[in-house]
């Protein structure tokens, strides 16, 4: 990248370490009015299997039945080789599904459960907000595929709730929960006042963001909403500032097309299978991470629950409705979501990123959807995630090397022009706008660009961006090893320094240096603390992105690398030489908006009155004299 293009990145990397300082510096303020809180809540451990946990004693329950002869709690699982269910019948719902082709930690067999930290199990029914249906229902029939369960509400609604494993052409995570009520009651039913309950998603480590945790939706039309865990800290600036918190959430929607959670690697999408009118509830609440608790309590580390409302349906006395649901739970893999249909890969929200996702959002998401399909065909021939990286790296500064020739040939050009730039500020030092005038006529004179280093940075900024967003939540890369690096998804910390607990972390080191390398090598301009400035940003994003993922800094010292040596060809070839232009030269944009202010202040300094001559500027509206001895409008 050219000096250019390592501004923006410096401007972007610098903003996200802010929002994460402010973030962390938030949370110490108020850990310790939420410790009493954080004490009490689930640990993210595995359950055992046929475990009840017992209902969160904070937030309501509602009981179907409390006639004498209640059915004890039974654990039921159904497994298959992707996913294994633990069923309970307190609530009728999935307690936690264990991910068997994603082991918890390298090297050992204890696998990811999802919803292992909530109280309730999925699919459990909800009647609003925080509320839950703990009673224990009846096992009607049971096998090794599905598992039917029975219960009678005191309102003499008759619940039927089947769950079965996914069938041969059904994606393996794809859980079916058939749902059925029939009105025994003498008093019509409103289906749509009961929730189904999403489960939960809670952080897999203590490296994970806040903005990695959240709720979702797909409305009519497309429309896909996500709130992060920090949703409930009230509305923010930036993602800087909230207000006062806030215990849950209702949204409605004019036609549900899904709903879920989802953590930085796993999702839960609860899909009917048609869509209807709804809303959902969602709501957030404290967890720890097993091993680091007091620093869990520190950082005020948050799991995310949602539910789905029912159809908006009444049930006569002696009717009856039915409702399906197709349960995703699963890791978010692109292509498997994709495939899923109805557009579910939307769960990666890859242009959910701070403070840039409004500005790049349009491109990052393409791009970052490109980016980990190409990434899993290149391992799928070359049988390795590192090495797929650096292909695919070398791939991109392929594509872009003609706009980055044309940008280093502009910035050679201009760099000749630093001793007639350096006259000009002399000579009109004491007259910016004149300066800035002679300076533009001087571009036009030799036909050189201002704006021509910047190309290059507005073409690898979003990829940059969607690089760095898709390493948020590509589970493929989880676990995957290459040289030294035992999980790209994580630092490559070969060691940490006793006595000081810092960790040697050698890609950004690597990542430094070649950047460093990469600026020496590029062709001055600007003074000399601009030139500093630029020596020192290598330093500065080591710092940022010491900690962020292997797989990051090792695209970042590949793309580097490749830049070091398109430099060296680029230093190579015939150097450009300043041709004045011949004949009329036709003024520039930047030139006339030069020249505008210039008359401008002109203007001002005549006293405001007639215009200055050929090229003032007529008084505006909004300048004081106009608008403002103008009658307002009312507004509507």
């Amino acid at each position: 990248m050219d000096r250019t293009s390592w501004i923006g990145v410096l401007v972007c990397l610098s903003l996200l370490f802010v929002w994460g300082w402010w973030n962390t510096k938030e949370a110490a303020k108020l850990a310790a009015q939420r410790a009493a809180e954080a004490a009490k809540a689930p640990r993210v451990e595995a359950a055992k299997a046929g475990e009840a946990k017992p209902a969160d004693p904070a937030t309501a329950t509602v009981a179907a039945t409390s006639a004498p002869g209640t059915p004890t709690v039974e654990a039921t699982v159904l497994e298959n080789d992707f996913v294994r269910l633990h069923l309970t019948n307190q609530g009728a719902g999935i307690r936690r599904a264990e991910m068997k082709k994603h082991p918890r930690h390298l090297g050992e067999s204890e696998v990811i459960a999802i919803n292992e930290n909530a109280s309730h199990p999925v699919a459990a029914l909800s009647p609003g907000p925080k509320q839950y249906d703990s009673s224990v229902w009846s096992v009607a029939t049971k096998s090794r595929t599905e598992v039917t369960y029975e219960t009678t509400s005191p309102d003499g609604v008759a619940w039927r709730k089947t769950i079965r494993l996914p069938g041969a052409e059904s994606d393996p995570y794809e859980v079916s929960v058939l749902l059925e009520a029939r009105n025994t009651g003498q008093a019509p039913f409103e289906m749509g006042n009961r929730f189904l309950y999403a489960g939960s998603a809670a952080p897999l480590h203590l490296n994970e963001w806040s903005m990695q945790i959240g709720s979702y939706w797909m409305d009519k039309d497309g429309d896909f909403e996500y709130k992060t865990v920090d949703h409930f800290g009230g509305r923010k600036i930036l993602g800087l500032f909230g207000g006062s918190e806030k215990p849950h959430d209702q949204f409605l929607m004019k036609q549900m097309h899904w709903a879920g959670v989802n953590d930085q690697f796993f999702t839960t999408i609860v899909r009917p299978s048609e869509p209807y009118e709804g809303g959902v509830w969602i709501g957030r609440f404290p967890v720890t991470v097993e091993g680091n608790e007091a620093e869990s309590l520190k950082k005020r580390m948050f799991a995310s629950e949602a539910a789905l409302s029912l159809p908006k349906e009444t049930i006569a006395p002696g009717a009856s409705a039915k409702v399906e649901y197709g349960i995703y739970l699963g890791p978010k893999e692109y292509a498997r979501l994709k495939e899923l249909g109805d557009r579910r890969q939307r769960v990666m929200h890859y242009d959910e990123i701070p403070i840039f996702g409004w500005l790049f959002g349009w491109a990052i998401k393409p791009i970052a959807s490109a980016l980990i399909i190409g990434l899993v065909m290149i391992k799928g021939w070359v049988g390795d995630y590192g090495i797929a990286i650096i292909l695919i790296t070398i791939l991109i500064r392929l594509l872009i090397w003609p706009v980055y020739a044309k940008s280093a040939r502009s910035m050679k050009r201009m760099s000749k022009l630093t001793p007639m730039m350096k006259e000009i500020r002399e000579k009109h030092a004491d007259n910016p706008q004149k300066m800035n005038e002679e300076t533009m006529k001087l571009y036009q004179t030799y036909g050189i660009n201002p704006l021509g280093g910047c190309l290059p940075m507005f073409i690898q900024l979003p990829v940059f961006l969607a690089f760095y967003r898709m390493l948020w939540s590509v589970v493929e890369l989880r676990h995957e090893s290459f040289l030294w690096v035992k999980d790209l998804a994580m630092p490559d910390t070969l060691f940490t320094i006793p006595g000081i607990n810092i960790d040697v972390n050698p890609l950004p080191i690597l990542m430094g240096i070649t950047s460093f390398i990469q600026i020496a090598i590029t062709p001055k301009t600007g003074d000399k603390t601009q030139q500093m400035i630029f020596m020192l940003m290598p330093f500065i994003f080591l710092f940022i992105c010491y900690n962020f993922a292997s797989a990051l800094a090792l695209y970042w010292t590949v793309s580097n690398t490749f830049s070091i040596f398109q430099t060296w060809i680029t230093n190579k070839m015939p150097e450009p030489e300043l041709v004045k232009r011949t004949g009329p030269v036709k003024k520039g944009f930047m030139q006339r908006m030069a020249e505008q202010a210039d008359a401008a202040q002109k203007a001002k300094a005549a006293g405001g009155g007639a215009p200055a001559g050929p090229g003032s500027r007529t008084k505006m509206p909004g300048e004081k004299g106009d608008r403002h001895t103008k009658g307002r409008k009312k507004r509507r």
